[in-house]
């Protein structure tokens, strides 16, 4: 089994949903600092947790928090801690989501965004050259990214086939695949999405290892879409198709 993985510094969270998305974790927190008028059902869920919670004012907020829209809430994180690719393997969800690559930290945080309510078992990203977990994605997902299994692996490729041992069926999201994910959704159980970075999509070696590959129709004139839109309406059409007769 691989090692559980951790970021590689310090995480500050910022915004009220987002710490309480956090503290509704099992993530490790260090302490939370909120402006008094800000802080809500925050303190009862710190103190459920045993985490330090201190009122502030606006200047230390700022001092934690440089260049933030913080809303009157910080939290700090000693680091991330990723979950073990056997356990999304093994964990019952609607699909897994495989991205191949997405390096913007927005992207990646509005993909497990989507992927937290489309009620996946989790997502896998890759160690390198790819965005890890940070304080862009957590803002960008809305702090959904801590209610979501994330395992971060060294080997892309592998990992793939060891979602297919354990049952996964793999379909890589391609433009211009003969068949769309509309039509492919009522013929595969338990999906793994696999979907490319920005500009270069899935690297070849990962394609290969797929089931099944899929595109999203597109008008005439549009070539492709963003990569986050792109996954959450093939995660969509995925995991809430009809059922079968």
């Amino acid at each position: 089994m691989a090692r559980r993985g951790t970021t590689d510094e310090t995480l500050v969270v910022t915004g009220a949903n987002v710490v309480r998305e956090l503290l509704a974790s099992t993530q490790p927190v260090e302490r939370v600092w909120v402006r008094g008028g800000a802080a809500g059902d925050l303190p009862a869920r710190a103190a459920a947790r045993r985490i330090p919670l201190e009122s502030v004012g606006p200047d230390v907020l700022a001092r934690l928090a440089p260049g933030g829209a913080h809303q009157g809430v910080v939290a700090r994180l000693p680091t991330f801690h990723y979950a073990d690719l056997d356990e999304v393997a093994g964990a019952a969800g609607r699909a897994v989501v495989v991205v191949d690559g997405v390096q913007d930290p927005y992207n990646l945080g509005a993909i497990l965004r989507t992927a937290r309510a489309a009620g996946v078992a989790g997502v896998v990203i890759p160690k390198d050259r790819a965005s890890g977990v940070t304080a862009v994605v957590a803002s960008a997902s809305a702090g959904h990214v801590f209610g979501v299994r994330v395992a971060r692996v060294t080997n892309v490729v592998r990992s793939c086939e060891a979602l297919k041992e354990a049952g996964w069926w793999l379909v890589a999201l391609v433009a211009g695949a003969a068949r769309d994910v509309f039509g492919l959704a009522g013929d595969v159980d338990r999906p793994a999405l696999v979907i490319g970075g920005e500009g270069s999509g899935i690297r070849p070696l990962v394609r290969e290892r797929c089931d099944f590959a899929a595109s999203i129709p597109m008008a005439p004139g549009v070539e492709s879409l963003n990569v986050s839109v792109a996954a959450g309406i093939a995660l969509y059409a995925l995991t809430h198709r009809a059922p079968r007769h």
